[in-house]
């Protein structure tokens, strides 16, 4: 589950009723600086960031003012058509205010301005610049990691910077950027900011002193094999052979072997940074190794019970595995959807170590028997979700029809199951309850009047207040619509293009975006 809001932070530029966004899982975070000295307007919210950070030099600290909840996309980035998602690829953003252009840094100094010039910032701003990379690593899973090269400004402007990543590498990229290693953009920004110095900060502050993973490089770890490690990297087997000449046998790599990553490939952590990693200790089937010792970590390529044990309990979640006892690829994509919905579990590595064993166990435990009654969970298929689909769309969420649980809906069941505070822990799993639930909801919507206008009255209007008053409208929930009604929706259709005529009537749009708005709210 996404913490949306940064403690602290003021909301005195909040433009998610503008620009509600879509619905996204962190699992990057980049950094912009403004060019500036002042609070942007960002054209009304059209360009924004999630978070703009301001100095306060007497008090030598930063001041974080969030623009986005971090469960939506922000609009800082370009997105040209035909190519890559930018700002909808999990990207949290944070504009730094000051500058990275030497120019203007020298201009401004002569003229006696106070502001941050990024490349060189004080202590304290990369202090608590680097706590809120920390937040974001400890409750929303952003990894501490990122490009080795930041390029100075003005070199790093334009698409041939040197550093700007290939689709291929912003795809698989999990961690910390600049603008100026965003495909699809030219700028240069935030130049060549401290990054070492802000990743060993964030790591002090998280308790984590292991080193980035930014050399291209990995250790091959007992039990692994050559797919699990292209798997995990984010490229296919032929482009790691093709980095590593030295392999003559692809089915006979060894622990302890080096092996070169290539260039698009993300990092790599193997299942032994912290936790030792599974160790085969005998054959439990001819030339399968052992199950790992209990509170062992079990990665791509393992195979026994203790894989079986884990396949079924990931199908209690509501997943569709095969109970083979073969971690694959479909095991791995379920593992990391349980770790990308509990942050704390560290980053979604597709390794199941002995605190995401623990917390799927319990998850199982606490949904047993609840996958014949219908659970469905991350990475489930089929006409069932594309049902769910249909019907959180009914009730505001406009979700695509897909029959894939991927992310967006995931988001769509938290956001609801936070509304609906009964159904239990927003874990991003739609069982029995949360599905009735939600039909009925959806049931009431198409049962309900179409419009909603002056003089009506029922739990449709009922419910249309709730939601205004979520987004901040201070109306009664009386189930009349009366004139206070009548105006809040007026002021919903002005502030959103393609509602039609403000005329006091909540049509079809207008009460989609309402709710939708309204979703975006839920914990605030």
């Amino acid at each position: 589950m996404t913490d949306t809001l940064y403690p602290g932070a003021d909301r005195s530029q909040w433009f998610a009723e503008h620009y509600p966004g879509s619905f996204m899982n962190p699992t990057r975070g980049i950094l912009h600086t403004t060019e500036g000295t002042g609070w942007p307007d960002y054209n009304g919210g059209g360009e924004a960031p999630h978070v703009t950070a301001k100095a306060d030099f007497t008090a030598r600290r930063l001041v974080f003012r969030q623009h986005f909840p971090f469960d939506h996309s922000a609009r800082a980035l370009v997105n040209a058509a035909g190519g890559v998602e930018t700002n909808t690829a999990g990207a949290i953003q944070i504009e730094l205010i000051g500058t990275c252009d030497p120019r203007t840094h020298q201009a401004w100094a002569a003229r006696g301005i106070q502001h941050i010039y990024w490349p060189e910032a004080p202590d304290w701003a990369l202090r608590d610049l680097a706590e809120f990379m920390a937040w974001q690593r400890q409750h929303n899973g952003i990894p501490l990691d990122g490009p080795a090269r930041w390029a100075a400004y003005p070199a790093s402007y334009g698409a041939g910077n040197g550093v700007r990543m290939s689709f291929a590498a912003w795809n698989a990229f999990r961690g910390w950027a600049g603008h100026q290693h965003v495909p699809e953009n030219h700028h240069g920004d935030p130049g060549n900011i401290a990054f070492a110095t802000l990743l060993s900060l964030a790591r002090s502050a998280t308790g984590d002193t292991a080193q980035p993973s930014t050399v291209r490089r990995v250790v091959v770890w007992a039990g692994a094999t050559l797919s699990a490690i292209a798997l995990l990297a984010g490229v296919s087997v032929p482009s790691l052979l093709r980095s590593n000449p030295q392999i003559t046998n692809p089915n006979e790599i060894k622990p302890g072997q080096t092996l070169t990553l290539p260039e698009d490939a993300k990092p790599v952590t193997p299942p032994g940074s912290g936790t030792p990693p599974p160790t085969p200790t005998g054959p439990s089937t001819p030339g399968d190794p052992a199950p790992s010792a209990p509170g062992t970590a079990l990665a791509p390529g393992a195979r026994g019970t203790e894989v079986r044990d884990l396949q079924q309990q990931l199908n209690k979640l509501g997943n569709h595995l095969v109970v083979d006892g073969v971690y694959g690829p479909e095991t791995t994509a379920a593992v990391n959807s349980v770790i990308r919905a509990h942050p704390e579990l560290g980053a979604a590595d597709g390794v199941a170590g002995p605190k995401t064993r623990a917390r799927i166990a319990s998850l199982a435990a606490q949904n047993n028997g609840n996958q014949a009654a219908g659970s469905l969970g991350p990475d489930a298929r089929g006409t069932e979700v594309a049902t769910l689909q249909r019907q959180l769309t009914a009730i505001g969420y406009l979700l695509p029809e897909t029959g894939f649980y991927g992310p967006q809906t995931t988001a769509a069941v938290n956001a609801f199951i936070r509304l609906n505070p009964s159904l239990g822990a927003a874990d991003g799993v739609a069982g029995p309850k949360t599905r009735a639930r939600i039909a009925s909801a959806a049931s009431a919507v198409t049962t309900q009047p179409v419009v909603l206008k002056s003089g009506m009255r029922g739990p449709a209007v009922k419910e249309l207040q709730q939601q205004l008053k979520r987004i901040g409208y201070a109306i009664p929930a009386t189930g009349y619509y009366g004139p206070m009604t009548s105006d809040a929706v007026n002021s919903v259709i002005r502030r959103n293009t393609g509602l039609g005529k403000a005329d006091g009537i909540a049509g079809p749009l207008t009460r989609k975006k309402i709710a939708a708005l309204a979703a975006t709210r839920v914990g605030r």
